[in-house]
């Protein structure tokens, strides 16, 4: 199957489950959308060895999570549930631990954290799951293998790990326990928007390893020249046009690559934001996503 995703988040107003959460779903699938990632959150701090998730008010609470996968199956909308660690002023892939017992405690709580959601995708019958996202400095922590092992026997499903561009995707060594490799693709582009060394990275990674790619996220900010530093959303001149060119070469660049089975652009918000005043990296409402639903509808993967 070709994932012809979008990460679909939970924003402010809209949690997941919450009415206005499925009428936003509904909008999706005329756009040629045949799967989305649900992105739960936990949160947690430099030094901290604890995460916390789920607690009251929560955006993403499992109950909502378990009917938005439903009311997607019903749609005919495939999931990837794709939990994820919030760093607040910070990146994920800057964690790390002066000591192997302060990063055992840490992973203690991120697998039962994983673990959850894990039973849950597997009472849920969803399609897919990713156990991290963008670990930099925690890619080589000796944990990865068990907690794979663990989530095999709460999910039967396909497992992927979402890897941040570069050395973490290019270096990581447990791609052969997973079903998929799972890339966030901000990797920059030549001001030419010429591809062709992004995809020569990224299928050398499949090669090496005889698994698909899929890019569990993707995207470009609607400002300008947003294909220098992609995750970038520093504010600067609004582009709609320059978002739209870029999200246009990506897909050139890989839809029809053999190796390459899908796209999750980030982001579309269950409260609909976006639109040509926005500057941040969803194409909802602007001529970036006039591009993917174009792509998605064109029949070209199945």
């Amino acid at each position: 199957m070709f994932f012809r995703g979008v990460n679909y988040t939970s924003e402010r107003g809209a949690p997941y489950g919450s009415a206005a959460s499925i009428e936003q779903l509904k909008l999706l699938p005329p756009k040629g959308i045949n799967s989305v990632a649900i992105v739960p959150y936990a949160v947690t701090r430099p030094g901290e060895t604890t995460l916390r998730w789920g607690g009251r008010g929560s955006w993403e609470p499992s109950d909502g999570i378990q009917t938005l996968i439903g009311e997607a199956h019903a749609m005919g909308l495939t999931v990837l549930l794709k939990p994820q660690v919030w760093v607040p002023r910070g990146f994920t892939g800057d964690l790390t631990f002066p000591t192997a017992e302060e990063r055992d405690r840490w992973f203690f709580d991120y697998t039962q954290y994983i673990l959850h959601f894990a039973a849950l995708a597997a009472q849920t019958k969803t399609q897919m799951f990713c156990v991290g996202t963008e670990f930099v400095k925690l890619r080589t922590a000796p944990n990865w293998l068990p907690l794979i092992e663990q989530v095999r026997q709460a999910f039967r499903g396909p497992l992927l790990y979402a890897a941040t561009q570069g050395e973490e995707f290019e270096t990581l060594t447990f791609w052969d326990r997973l079903d998929y490799i799972g890339l966030n693709n901000y990797y920059p582009l030549p001001d030419s928007l010429d591809c062709s060394a992004v995809v020569a990275k990224v299928e050398a990674v499949s090669r090496r390893f005889r698994k698909p790619v899929i890019f569990t996220e993707a995207g470009y900010s609607s400002l300008e020249a947003p294909h220098r530093q992609p995750w970038d959303e520093t504010a600067r001149a609004l582009s709609m046009a320059d978002q739209a060119r870029c999200v246009e070469a990506l897909m050139k660049a890989f839809y029809k690559q053999p190796w390459f089975m899908g796209f999750y652009w980030w982001k579309v918000g269950t409260n609909g934001f976006g639109g040509t005043s926005d500057g941040s990296h969803t194409p909802w409402g602007k001529p970036a996503m006039d591009v993917i639903s174009r792509w998605y509808l064109s029949g070209l993967r199945k």
